[in-house]
């Protein structure tokens, strides 16, 4: 039997429909934050690119670069430099045509907490594509929020764009006297200038997260903080009002949502919003805005973990989540996707690999075309014998709807009472580690091969390469992946 035969049998059982590529970074909290849009994908005539903007922490010098995939996720590539100025920035990014516009600020460890600089400042750029070249090119940062002083600092900033084309960036301010407020800006000129809008909300008691999102013809803020006992508040305006011009702040609803930033939102293109957040008990919960209400929450994953977040993307009206689950052994976690109907409930499951060490802070796409596959990046953390990266992982729509009849046949032969359907929260709905498993639930450890693929006879096997020394490589790797125990690292909580 050759190696690359026998290599592709290990690999049997790794649910990933390509196995996982990497991107090399310092931290496994590279992907905060979870609100942001770390990747998008871009059609073009030449075939559809995957970019991503992710902070190498200052592994070698490099800081908040701009990554491209030509073939769905299998390899990444350098495209340029974001800034390489900061450890700490983190961007969120908009698809306009075929160009990216983007954001970035700082982002810290919650054990770091924000602090004030001169230097914390906000940028808009522009990531132009040049069909002649076949690829994209930074135009020069516009600077939108600026701290004048060293007891301030924006922070966790973010970007739209209304009906009208404007651009609005949302960022929250480190007062002097440690308070925080949530700042707003508009371009009218295509991101040349920007101009400062009165502040929607001031006197936040700790770090301030949340999301700016356009809803079609109307524009969004919802928000939280890091008090752990605040609600969760929204302001919302009409494109066709005067700039100045928000609604009176709402409650959203009664439980804050986890650091304030702990969700994933996504339009739901009819004029609402579809929401999944970590409450302030760590647990994951869906809500709808109906465009103008939320409703009641439904619990997505049942049992509380610190390091869990959501990546949530849309294909149609369908709705698929990407989150990490501790193992029930406490010695890693399961990285998942999962259907949620149209209520929310948690429909059929499909695990992407199982990982010892830390692994979370998933990124996907906000919205997909139907027939592509589904994508998302993990940071991954190991215990021991890997370093520290991006796996990236993608699987099919199809594959969750095969697995739901699987689980239906397991439920029946175990005496499932006749009536009871596939797609019922019941027989499918995810649980927390320490909870067991779920009624649907892939055989363990399925993805702890794929997951450790980083070094280059690593990547060149997850390109599809075979030979002994990738065999050696995935031997040994299998080996150190399972050595160790969880680590709960206090300086990743973000």
């Amino acid at each position: 039997m050759g190696w690359a035969v026998l290599t592709g049998l290990l690999l049997t059982g790794m649910t990933a429909a390509t196995p996982p590529s990497a991107i090399p970074v310092r931290g496994g909290n590279a992907l905060t934050l979870p609100a942001h849009r770390h990747i998008v994908r871009v059609s073009r005539s030449e075939g559809s690119v995957l970019l991503a903007a992710v902070q190498q922490g200052g592994l070698d010098g490099q800081g908040l670069r701009m990554f491209r995939s030509d073939n769905g996720g299998n390899t990444w590539k350098l495209e340029g430099v974001i800034h390489d100025g900061s450890p700490y920035d983190r961007a969120d990014l908009i698809v306009v045509g075929q160009d990216v516009a983007l954001v970035y600020a700082v982002e810290t460890p919650d054990s770091t907490g924000i602090s004030g600089s001169t230097s914390r400042d906000v940028y808009f750029q522009w990531w132009r594509y040049s069909a002649s070249k076949g690829r994209w090119s930074a135009q020069s940062p516009v600077r939108v929020f600026d701290s004048t002083s060293s007891s301030t600092a924006y922070y966790r900033a973010e970007l739209a764009r209304d009906s009208k084309g404007r651009l609005w960036v949302q960022a929250f301010f480190r007062e002097k006297d440690a308070s925080n407020t949530l700042s707003i800006a508009v371009s009218s000129d295509g991101g040349s200038t920007f101009r400062e809008q009165s502040a929607l909300a001031r006197d936040i008691p700790k770090r301030g997260g949340g999301r700016l999102v356009s809803l079609g013809s109307r524009m969004m803020v919802l928000w939280s903080s890091h008090d752990g006992h605040d609600r969760t508040h929204y302001r919302i305006r009409d494109d066709s009002a005067s700039l100045s011009t928000w609604s009176s702040t709402r409650t959203a609803f009664s439980d804050g949502i986890y650091h304030g930033a702990a969700l994933s939102a996504v339009a739901d293109g009819k004029g609402g919003l579809h929401l999944v957040y970590k409450d302030n008990s760590e647990r994951l919960a869906y809500r709808r805005f109906d465009g103008s209400a939320f409703g009641s929450a439904v619990r997505v994953l049942e049992d509380g973990d610190w390091a869990t977040q959501p990546a949530l993307t849309r294909v149609g009206s369908a709705l698929y989540l990407f989150y990490n689950q501790p193992r029930s052994d406490g010695a890693g976690y399961r990285l998942w996707v999962r259907a949620l109907s149209s209520s929310g409930k948690p429909g059929a499951g499909r695990e992407l690999a199982s990982v010892s060490g830390f692994a979370g802070y998933p990124a996907a796409p906000e919205v997909l075309p139907s027939g592509v596959p589904l994508v998302c990046f993990f940071g991954i953390e190991p215990s021991s014998g890997s370093s520290v990266r991006l796996s990236f992982f993608s699987t099919s729509a199809s594959s969750l709807k095969s697995q739901t009849v699987a689980a239906k046949q397991a439920e029946a032969s175990a005496g499932e009472r006749p009536g009871d359907e596939a797609g019922d929260a019941r027989s499918v709905a995810a649980t927390g580690g320490s909870g067991g498993p779920s009624s649907f639930d892939p055989p363990p450890d399925v993805g702890s091969v794929g997951s450790a693929l980083t070094g280059a006879s690593q990547q060149a096997m997850a390109a599809g390469c075979g030979g002994a020394s990738a065999m050696l490589a995935v031997g040994v790797t299998l080996l150190l992946m399972e050595a160790g125990r969880r680590r709960r690292v206090g300086a990743l909580r973000f």
